[in-house]
């Protein structure tokens, strides 16, 4: 009796430890006398020793070439605890007789140990350092902070074939006669939906993003230079809006609208989304009228639309013919687009005159950098290099974007990542999902369009990689989303066509897909973007609990959020309701 008890008490505490690690709970209030339960997320203990007085050091890895920061002053044969951050690798230092805030990467006069230490969330670990130098063991096993986004990533997939399962056997049930278009020959007019599925997934990406990603940082925004997932999704809305635009246009030629109300409409459109998103600034920021920010991402949106679109709409023809031959017929869709082409190659020359030629007589010319302590102080008060100093000569800084993680990391003054110099260059993106547009217009088969865009996503790619170096900071032009650089854009932009010609080959190519849960999203994306900013503190769309220092916490949050967006969403397709500017 008593070793079937046992034997169930064991199988009830293993159970219970595998639902802790699955939604990563430290597992115990206290370890050595260590309060876990007030450490937050991404957060660990170090409990360090050393048989002298040491100072210990530490630079991120998101902080690029930057001084080592004091992190703990160690007493010799006394025994310290402090709060590491997990987020990012670093790199430690141990100095004997230094207890300066900062230290440069090239002193090492009194450097005891250099290591790189890996920590995890909730971890205990244990810092011995000595005359023969120092080391870092585990006292207690971090938990797995991957586990929770694995177990909701299995679960929406498990959903979503369980809801494509029911669509199949409905539809076998309920089979019309309706017309399916899989031919290689397209009708024009006809509504793709690879166009509304893309937009769905940017804009359900984007509310995911903004609602905390769960707080998974590769899911966010890069610090400075580089790319992560986040970075994809204010591009690939650009990006999309420029492929719309021929459509549109032509749409607007074959009813017979004249060009100048095109225009007009386009102005008019284009003044509306920027006002709109001044407004919407004012839920995060300040509306005192001497510290408005003026810039964000409708009004980037709409530089970009009024500029790409209203170029196309004055220079396009309204009966295009193509040249004789089969070098004219297989480059149509370029040859289509030459102005536009011409007007790209424009920006970009003035954009990389700007960066590399105007600057703040204390700044060195060309620099790229976040200023700060990046490069060991280099230049600290020259944040953003000519972008930033645009910005802050025309805009001042106080009508700046103030909490950029750029400025978190590194310091220094405000630079805008939608600011003036970076609308050159957004252009730019839109003009090139001009030309994707260009060939759902005139290639008519499906081969014929997946190809180009694999095509142009290659040549995109490697121009990008190309101007970056293949590195995230030794380039020529750095990839990088604050300055919108132009090896950001054409990086992104190939991504772009990827996942196009991914959506289009699924959903009208192949006609496997009908776009769900993204394409009544996508129908509405402006509507749900405004929504999502109106609704950012408000219950249901968001809520708290005591203690939400986990990341499974924040992801259940941000996931409802978004979900009842989608929802939302789906019920205005339902409806036919949908709300355009």
């Amino acid at each position: 009796m008593n070793e079937s008890s046992s034997v169930t008490n064991d199988t009830w505490h293993w159970y219970k430890e595998v639902v802790m690690s699955w939604l990563e709970h430290p597992g115990m209030e206290e370890y050595e006398g260590l309060n876990l339960t007030a450490l937050k997320m991404d957060q660990a203990y170090m409990v360090g020793t050393s048989d002298k007085d040491v100072g210990v050091y530490s630079v991120s890895d998101d902080c690029f070439r930057c001084p080592f920061e004091l992190q703990k002053k160690l007493s010799a044969g006394t025994e310290e605890s402090w709060v590491v951050s997990t987020t990012r690798r670093s790199t430690w230092r141990v100095y004997t007789d230094l207890t300066d805030s900062y230290v440069t990467a090239g002193n090492t006069t009194g450097l005891l140990c250099q290591l790189r230490p890996e920590v995890g969330e909730f971890g205990v670990y244990r810092l011995n350092a000595t005359s023969d130098g120092c080391d870092i063991r585990t006292d207690r096993e971090p938990v797995d902070i991957y586990l929770p986004l694995l177990l909701l990533l299995g679960t929406l997939l498990t959903v979503w074939v369980l809801y494509g399962i029911m669509k199949l056997i409905m539809s076998k049930v309920r089979r019309t006669g309706k017309l399916r278009y899989g031919d290689k020959e397209l009708a024009i007019q006809q509504r793709l939906r690879a166009l509304d599925t893309f937009r769905g997934m940017a804009i359900v990406f984007m509310i995911f993003v903004n609602d905390g990603a769960g707080g998974y940082w590769w899911m966010e925004h890069a610090t400075w230079n580089g790319m992560v997932a986040g970075d994809l999704v204010f591009p690939a809305f650009l990006w999309i809006m420029g492929v719309c635009i021929p459509l549109s246009v032509k749409s607007a030629f074959a009813k017979g609208i004249p060009r100048w109300k095109i225009v007009m409409h386009i102005v008019r459109r284009s003044i509306m989304m920027f006002l709109l998103g001044m407004s919407l600034n004012t839920i995060y920021g300040s509306n005192v009228l001497q510290e408005l920010r003026i810039f964000g991402v409708l009004q980037r949106l709409a530089v970009a639309y009024l500029v790409a679109a209203g170029f196309y709409a004055l220079t396009a023809p309204k009966f295009y013919t193509p040249p004789r031959g089969a070098c004219g017929q297989a480059l149509k869709d370029v040859l289509s687009c030459l102005w536009c082409w011409v007007l790209a190659i424009v920006l970009v020359t003035v954009h990389s005159v700007i960066t590399f030629i105007i600057h703040h007589p204390d700044c060195p010319p060309g620099y790229l950098g976040p200023g700060g302590k990046h490069d060991e102080w280099v230049a600290p008060e020259c944040s953003g290099g000519a972008a930033g100093f645009i910005d802050r000569l025309v805009l001042g800084e106080s009508h700046l974007y103030q909490r950029s993680d750029a400025r978190n990391v590194y310091g220094g003054p405000p630079t805008d990542p939608e600011g003036l110099l970076g609308c050159l260059t957004s252009a730019v993106q839109a003009l090139i999902g001009i030309q994707a547009g260009a060939t759902v217009l005139l290639q008519r088969s499906h081969k014929a369009r997946v190809s180009r865009w694999l095509a142009w996503a290659l040549v995109f790619a490697l121009a990008g990689a190309l101007l970056a170096g293949f590195s995230r900071e030794h380039g020529v032009i750095p990839i990088n989303k604050n300055l919108w650089s132009t090896s950001f854009v054409l990086v992104t932009s190939a991504c772009c066509l990827l996942l196009l010609s991914f959506c289009y080959t699924l959903t009208d190519a192949w006609r496997i897909w009908n776009g769900g849960p993204f394409r009544s999203p996508g129908l509405n994306a402006i509507a749900l973007y405004v929504g999502h900013s109106l609704c950012a503190h408000l219950f249901p769309f968001h809520w708290k609990i005591p203690n939400m220092e986990t990341h499974t916490i924040k992801l259940l949050e941000a996931v409802w959020g978004t979900a009842l967006w989608v929802i939302i969403a789906h019920v205005m397709a339902k409806k036919k309701v949908f709300i355009t500017l």
